[in-house]
């Protein structure tokens, strides 16, 4: 649809009340098209899933990933109504929905850590966000059902970063195989599938988790680990302030695991730290790297990651401490 015919399209539907409309493109990853949509009266994020995602290898997937977005964002906004956008207005036919602008004061957490900005308090609050979604769903066969997207969480996550990185590493390729069976054989809560700070927006009193396009009725401890990574890695970035920064994961992880532990497994905070370190190196050599890594600092994930998976950390502060040390050492 183009600008013009999308502008008629979006007056006819009472969503705006003019056909003089500024139209901005905004930031939002690598899946959708996201546009700005303001008449002078009216603020409306638009959001379209792309069929050919925004990377430099041929990356491909089903784009009614849109609306299960729409079912994740109406699940949580019942019972954590400031925690996510609200919808207002879906078109299933075109592929795309619109919600609120969110701003009075809402930044990007990604690039507040990257300025240097260590905030214990979002912390607390992203920890604590994950594990009510995470605790309140579990068990549930009604969600199981709504959020049966096994084929696309393995198109958008398993295959792209578990597969892809055992294809480029012979040596542990067992390791992630192995893990990309036993997450694909899991069914225990609903899972965002791309917690993460680039996709969180924060102010003085509010935190809002956007993109869940990949949600998934599946196994937790991707979220967590998936979330941890970015701390793990933004750590040996910010080598400077690597303390700091592995001090915000302590915290997301405790906030976490206070409220997880009563309801999971023994061995889950296990399983937490074997999947973190092969998620690591997914950021490396999958489909969907990082933009922020040095060659020198890739070599450094790539020799942890080996080290680790072959003699497993039992706990995320153990992983963390030996993190540490590689980052000093280097």
């Amino acid at each position: 649809m183009k600008d013009n015919e999308l502008i008629d399209y979006l007056v006819q539907k009472k969503l705006i009340n003019s056909n003089k409309v500024t139209i901005t493109p905004l930031t939002g990853g690598i899946s959708c098209q996201i546009l700005l949509i303001d008449d002078g009266e009216h603020r409306l994020v638009l959001k379209k899933a792309l069929k050919k995602l925004k990377v430099k290898e041929d990356w491909f997937a089903d784009v009614k990933r849109n609306v299960v977005e729409q079912k994740y964002l109406k699940y949580v906004g019942g019972f954590l109504p400031n925690a996510v956008p609200k919808i207002l207005y879906s078109d299933a036919t075109h592929n795309f929905f619109c919600m609120e602008m969110l701003e009075n004061g809402l930044e990007n957490w990604k690039e507040l850590l990257l300025k240097g900005q260590f905030d214990l308090s979002c912390a607390k609050k992203a920890g604590k966000i994950l594990a009510e979604v995470h605790a309140k769903s579990i068990n549930n066969s009604e969600l199981a059902n709504d959020f049966d997207t096994l084929d696309s969480f393995t198109e958008l996550r398993i295959a792209p970063y578990l597969l892809r990185t055992a294809d480029k590493n012979e040596a542990i390729a067992s390791y992630f195989k192995a893990e990309a069976k036993r997450l694909s054989e899991t069914k225990f809560c609903l899972v965002h599938g791309d917690f993460s700070p680039k996709n969180i927006l924060v102010s003085d009193n509010r935190l809002v988790v956007l993109d869940c396009e990949v949600a998934w009725y599946g196994d937790p401890t991707f979220d967590i680990a998936f979330f941890l990574n970015h701390f793990m890695l933004k750590a040996l970035h910010l080598k400077n302030d690597a303390k700091k920064v592995l001090q915000m994961a302590s915290v997301i992880w405790n906030h976490y695991f206070e409220k997880m532990k009563p309801v999971v497994a023994t061995d889950f905070e296990k399983n937490v730290v074997h999947l973190l370190p092969m998620l690591m190196l997914a950021r490396v050599d999958g489909k969907s790297p990082v933009e922020y890594l040095s060659d020198k600092n890739k070599i450094i994930v790539k020799d942890f990651v080996c080290n680790e998976l072959q003699n497993s950390s039992l706990s995320f502060e153990k992983i963390k401490i030996n993190w540490l040390k590689t980052i000093n050492n280097n």
